[in-house]
């Protein structure tokens, strides 16, 4: 502590203060008692100590008031500074500590402008009804949206005349070289008809990403072209007008920029493509919603437990309508590097919980094991519990039998990812690594392999690892350590064979 180190010091803690404060959910109360308790107590307190010669600096042993000026770097000594001045100085340290804080909660929820929205400015929000989910299988996209929304009792039973519907697709979630990855627009365009039949206006709206803006993506998707046959807006929510959402007292999102036209929106239908995520496992209806936030580093939210973010988002913005696009899904280690799988299945519900747990389902995941749906089932979202009979459809090989990432890679990688974004500086370098390797790779044909082998990788690793413990018969309180050290050499030899085997090679 001194003069000249204190102010940097202090900013640097009000900014790791505040990414704590939303990390572990502090209320405000806490979060201001902490900041008391570093800048009064220790810098304050100490300092003045050190000031007035009670203490002295430990490393290396320096009198209180010479390292308090640096005086043998500097040449100031006390005595050439008035004591108010220096009294003035100890009382602007509280003010760095709250310049450091606010500057990330500037970062965070955008400009201190923009109004403030909750709960109940959302026009789209209506009481739960009871459960009700058909899924429906067939070579053409279109008969099947369509067969599966009708089953539903029709899009009148959701959109009524006159209204304004915003429709959330998967665009910037994906790689325009793999269908699968996004939305097929075939199925949107099915439900845009739907909505226009019903007497209503749609909105095909996504947002931009910091390694897939919204532009380039939507135009080498596909959807540009398409939007402009269709005749209907495609927008991105990045560029709308945005208010500040107050998710809620100690919730994980805080309060942070959405886009105006959520809110303002009668219904809002989410129609996400079905496919696997190494961070979450599943990218669905659920996952699709944490799309709208119109800030392009939504990595940040991982700092602030992903799954809590999602769901919290669904509580707020609850699709009225899910559609969930699986005839050309994407499974192994999505969500860009997914491989494509021929599932001509499509899943529509009025209950985003129940239609993400059917697609686990499908797709061979037990609907629990996913932290978000398990947690919004949890708090009567919607039912995780249902169960579908698959005997119902026609029979597909992939049915429960998709690639997927194993589960404890996915809790590793994302437990890896939050610890690393609470890093001070981490956000910047996490944006512009994500942009070269989970896009920038996964687009280029030569490196296309490149990501998603690496992501195999991890997972055999992890796999094998937690496989290798368990025949061993290991636990943290009894365990045989050779045994241990065998299969440890066992799955590096295997990461060996599939090193010499070609696995960067296509």
């Amino acid at each position: 502590m001194s003069y000249f180190l204190d102010p940097p010091a202090l900013l640097l803690l009000g900014i790791v203060v505040y990414y704590l404060s939303k990390r572990f959910r502090w209320s405000l109360n806490v979060t201001w008692a902490m900041m008391g308790v570093i800048s009064l107590g220790f810098f304050v307190g100490g300092s003045t100590l050190l000031y007035l010669g009670v203490l002295g600096w430990p490393l290396p042993p320096t009198p209180g008031p010479i390292w308090m000026f640096h005086t043998n770097l500097t040449g100031i000594a006390k005595s050439d500074v008035h004591l108010a001045l220096a009294v003035l100085m100890l009382l602007i340290y509280p003010l760095w500590h709250l310049l450091g804080y606010f500057l990330a909660l500037r970062r965070d929820v955008g400009s201190f402008l923009l109004r403030i929205a909750s709960y109940k400015d959302v026009k789209s929000r209506k009481e739960r009804q009871e459960t009700k989910i058909k899924v429906k299988r067939g070579s053409s996209p279109r008969e099947i949206t369509r067969s599966a929304i009708d089953a539903l009792g029709g899009m009148k039973e959701f959109v009524k005349r006159g209204n304004n519907v915003l429709v959330k697709v998967n665009i910037c979630g994906g790689n325009p070289h793999l269908p699968g990855s996004y939305t097929n627009p075939e199925v949107v365009e099915e439900i845009v008809s739907m909505i226009r039949e019903a007497g209503a206006a749609p909105t095909i709206v996504d947002s931009d990403m910091i390694w897939t803006k919204f532009d380039p993506v939507a135009d080498a998707e596909g959807w540009k072209k398409w939007a402009e046959q269709v005749n209907v807006p495609l927008v991105n929510l990045a560029k709308t007008e945005l208010v500040r959402f107050n998710f809620g007292e100690g919730s994980a999102t805080g309060i942070v920029p959405v886009s105006k036209l959520l809110l303002e929106a009668d219904v809002i239908i989410s129609v996400p493509t079905m496919k696997t995520h190494l961070l979450t496992n599943v990218t669905l209806a659920m996952k699709n919603m944490y799309g709208t936030f119109p800030e392009e580093n939504k990595a940040k939210f991982h700092r602030f437990g992903i799954e809590d973010v999602v769901l919290e988002v669904n509580k707020a913005f609850t699709p009225n309508l899910i559609v969930i696009d699986g005839t050309t899904g994407g499974e192994a280690f999505g969500p860009l590097s997914s491989s494509p799988v021929d599932f001509c299945t499509v899943i529509a519900s009025n209950d985003v919980v129940a239609a993400d747990s059917v697609a686990c389902q499908l797709m061979g995941y037990d609907p629990l094991s996913i932290v978000h749906i398990k947690k919004a089932h949890e708090e009567g979202l919607g039912n995780a519990r249902v169960k579908y009979d698959t005997a119902s459809l026609e029979p597909h090989a992939k049915d429960g039998k998709w690639e997927k990432p194993d589960p404890l890679a996915s809790t590793i990688y994302e437990g890896l990812v939050e610890a690393f974004l609470l890093l001070p500086g981490m956000q910047d370098f996490f944006d512009v690594a994500a942009d070269f390797a989970l896009y920038g790779l996964a687009t280029h044909p030569p490196f296309r392999n490149i990501t998603p082998e690496i992501e195999r990788l991890f997972n055999v690793i992890i796999t094998d690892v937690r496989d290798a413990l368990s025949r061993s018969g290991y636990s943290p309180i009894e365990g045989s350590e050779d045994r241990v050290a065998r299969e440890v050499e066992r799955v590096v030899k295997k990461m060996d064979e599939l090193w010499k085997g070609g696995l960067f090679i296509s």
